[in-house]
């Protein structure tokens, strides 16, 4: 994924995101896991991006903005099947910071 989320002041707190957008989702099965990206932003904004389930190539990723730790609220919540539809859901999400 390439995204500059400095651009918000986003500071990249957990990075276990090494999908190559080249390679078929099938062949990197063993990275779809459900803790791939997390950042922080200011205001107590936390951007969360994982795969369920993981290592199921069937699965989906998911994208959170969550505010101030309330997983159950957040303020954006959505699904991707590709790392090309992740890339543009992610950009909605900072956009709502």
């Amino acid at each position: 994924m390439n995204i500059d989320f400095s651009a918000k002041k986003g500071v990249v707190v957990f990075n276990a995101f090494s999908l190559n957008k080249e390679i078929t989702l099938g062949e990197q099965v063993h990275e779809l896991r459900e803790d791939m990206l997390q950042i922080e932003f200011p205001d107590g904004y936390i951007l969360d991006i994982g795969w369920r389930p993981s290592f199921d190539v069937n699965g989906k990723f998911y994208i959170y903005l969550i505010r101030e730790f309330d997983w159950e609220r957040p303020v954006y919540s959505e699904s991707a099947k590709d790392i090309d539809s992740l890339e543009a859901k992610v950009n909605q999400a900072i956009n709502k910071l």
